[in-house]
């Protein structure tokens, strides 16, 4: 499998207006002058999603007196200049200096871990790695930005890191969600096991020590998944100790079947939560 880190501009820039979180004071000011020049202008606030709900209603009113290709071509001709205008200023430039040099720290961490950590997710897994391409795009990392775009082969991620190998470990996490997305039978069980194999057992195998739920001070894994990891825990361990099913879908089988499951069911194309 290659992995291959890039950074999107657009994306670059749309993420970090609309995280709540920003990566320096001088950011903070830029977008409040981008509102003072924007504000009235509808696309805009596709890349701040505040008055989303006023664009919407905006762009249904002139679909009422224009066609609604030309109404879209105007409203992305429109924000295509509002992205020019950013692309030029300096607190753009500073940003994506950051994120340049944050992808080489993460590309680095990666290569040094990667034959490890792929043969780690094979054997415990039982998937087989492929030889397909995931295209990783880097966000800067102050912004705790982490997320699978599944059936697309694309890894959003830009975090600080909070403890070692910390990129290496919730990238496998991110990479779990596009192996597992489209034979998994219950979302919300998938992504504890996730949890537990990556976020707990392969940081402690990458770190040469550790123990479950906690990391340098750190609370590991989502609040909502923590009940439910707890639960599994001991099936977990006589998997990994026992290798009871021959891959993980077997394992989550058995564990529906078991009853062990809470909620016992969400939709399968529920969005993957942020690592």
């Amino acid at each position: 499998m290659k992995i291959e880190f890039k950074i999107n501009k657009y994306y670059l820039v749309s993420h970090t207006i609309a995280s709540k979180i920003k990566p320096f004071s001088a950011w903070e000011k830029l977008e409040d002058k981008l509102w003072g020049k924007y504000k009235n202008e509808p696309a805009y606030y596709f890349l701040n999603t505040k008055h989303i709900n006023w664009t919407i209603e905006q762009i249904r009113w002139e679909f009422l007196n224009k066609r609604i290709e030309k109404t879209f071509q105007e409203t992305s001709f429109r924000l295509e200049k509002i992205y020019k205008d950013i692309f030029k200023t300096k607190e753009f430039k500073k940003l994506y200096k950051e994120t340049e040099e944050y992808l080489k720290f993460v590309k680095n961490e990666w290569d040094k871990n990667q034959k490890e950590v792929l043969n780690f997710i094979s054997k415990i897994s039982g998937i087989k790695i492929s030889n397909k391409k995931v295209t990783v795009f880097i966000t800067h990392p102050k912004l705790h930005n982490g997320r699978a775009l599944t059936g697309k082969n694309i890894i959003l991620w830009g975090h600080p890191e909070d403890w070692e190998n910390y990129n290496t470990v919730y990238l496998c996490h991110e990479l779990m969600h596009l192996l597992t997305w489209n034979c998994q039978k219950n979302p919300f069980l998938m992504h504890t096991i996730v949890e537990l194999f990556t976020d707990n057992e392969l940081r402690i195998k990458l770190n040469g020590s550790g123990k479950y739920f906690k990391e340098n001070g750190f609370e590991i894994g989502h609040h909502e998944l923590r009940k439910l990891s707890k639960k599994l825990l001991p099936y977990w361990k006589k998997y990994l100790k026992e290798k009871t099913h021959k891959n993980i879908f077997e394992f989550e089988k058995f564990l529906i079947k078991k009853r062990v499951v809470y909620p016992p069911s969400l939709p399968v194309n529920r969005p993957v939560p942020a690592h």
